[in-house]
């Protein structure tokens, strides 16, 4: 019995010895030391330029596109164009079948040629009575017939070149041409199909390309509605395709939208940036990023926004706190700032180029790591819990059998 005591007293001594020795480590030489002075991340006031800029996302479309559609109805004879191809305004698009047109071209060409005919006959006719009533050889009444027919061939002269007009229009309506100079977007029929006029018919007709000029395209993108108070049209903007991410584009903002949209529960407003396209490298659909410069001022004493604190007393409100090195020690220091951006604040007053400022290192995750180290300190420091002292096994029954002896 005295032996197994004396064998638990070794192995609690044991323990005891190599928890200390841990302890020991851990602290430094046997003494704990902690320091509450918070660590600082240092950062220097220097000049440098201060910039504000706005970013968007957009997609690149063309500034005048037209749907082609044809004035006639028929069947498409010729197609003459492919999508990408670049046609001048007047270039032919396609040519109907033009029987029909044609047929109906000659006969009002013919009905012309009848009434000029007619009139010059009644006129004749006029004229020799007129003559004759003149004498007194033809009566009013005969004379009043004549100059019914006389009117009678004018007014038919005037409806067959009427006539003829129209059916001049619809034979050059059924070849369409190009109503401007561009880049074919779209192609919807192919030759042999039969289509819809645009005109007469009540679904607006059968579209044949998409036609736009691509020397200028323009970028839509939705601006935060904290932003857009600071956007007006007329200022620069920069344009970054994604197909060409080293090459920057310069736009120029033409419009605001009046009306905002919601995408995501963020409130947008549309604006409309023009950008020259003379090389055609922007493409209609292209996505495409929209920086925009608020504010651009070169030479700025600046200091690191992270680095701000508000005031302790209420004062102006430009009025900020900063931790000021000196020597090793960190003190608040009051500034004055200008402008200011989530990177940096402009230094009105009350620091200097090269002063260094401090940000308290202090995080949720050190806390939790000293609490974690407090905790193992608290396990590792044998015969303490809850901060009361107890006995060592040994020692506990020890004492229970001295009464027995």
């Amino acid at each position: 019995m005295k032996l197994s005591r004396i064998h638990l007293l070794i192995g609690v001594s044991v323990i005891v010895i190599a928890t200390v020795g841990f302890i020991k480590l851990r602290t430094g030489a046997g003494h704990e030391v902690k320091s509450d002075a918070p660590a600082y991340k240092e950062m220097t006031v220097q000049y440098g330029d201060f910039d504000i800029t706005v970013t968007a996302s957009g997609t690149v479309k063309p500034i005048d596109r037209v749907e082609i559609k044809s004035k006639a109805s028929g069947r498409i004879e010729e197609l003459a164009i492919e999508v990408g191809d670049f046609v001048k305004k007047g270039a032919l698009i396609s040519r109907l079948d033009q029987k029909d047109e044609r047929a109906e071209l000659e006969q009002a060409k013919a009905n012309l040629d009848i009434a000029e005919a007619e009139l010059k006959q009644a006129q004749h006719t006029y004229d020799r009575r007129d003559q004759l009533h003149a004498r007194g050889l033809v009566s009013e009444e005969e004379l009043g017939q004549i100059e019914l027919s006389l009117a009678t061939a004018k007014g038919k002269l005037l409806q067959a070149k009427t006539a003829l007009e129209r059916a001049q229009e619809s034979f050059a309506e059924s070849i369409v041409k190009a109503p401007i100079d561009g880049i074919i977007l779209q192609k919807y029929v192919e030759e042999g199909q039969i289509i819809a006029s645009g005109v007469n018919n009540v679904g607006g007709g059968t579209p044949i390309a998409d036609i736009a000029d691509m020397r200028s395209v323009y970028i839509e993108a939705g601006i935060d509605e904290i932003d857009i108070g600071k956007i007006q049209p007329g200022q620069e903007a920069i344009v970054m395709a994604e197909a060409y991410p080293q090459k920057r584009f310069k736009g120029t903002i033409v419009r605001l939208a009046p009306e905002a949209r919601v995408e995501q529960n963020v409130t947008l407003f549309d604006v409309i940036i023009e950008v020259e396209n003379a090389e055609g490298l922007l493409k209609s659909g292209m996505n495409a990023t929209v920086e925009i410069s608020i504010v651009n001022k070169e030479n700025v004493l600046l200091v690191p926004t992270i680095a701000l604190q508000p005031p302790k007393g209420r004062g102006k409100p430009t009025l900020r706190t900063v931790l000021l090195k000196h020597g090793s020690k960190f003190q608040p220091q009051e500034v004055e700032i200008g402008l200011t951006s989530f990177k940096d604040a402009e230094v009105i007053s009350g620091l200097k180029e090269g002063d260094v400022v401090g940000v308290p290192m202090t995080s949720r995750l050190k806390t939790e790591s000293d609490r974690m180290e407090q905790r193992i300190r608290e396990r590792t420091s044998f015969g303490v819990t809850g901060g009361q002292q107890s006995q060592p096994q040994s020692q506990q029954s020890s004492q229970q059998q001295r009464p027995q002896q």
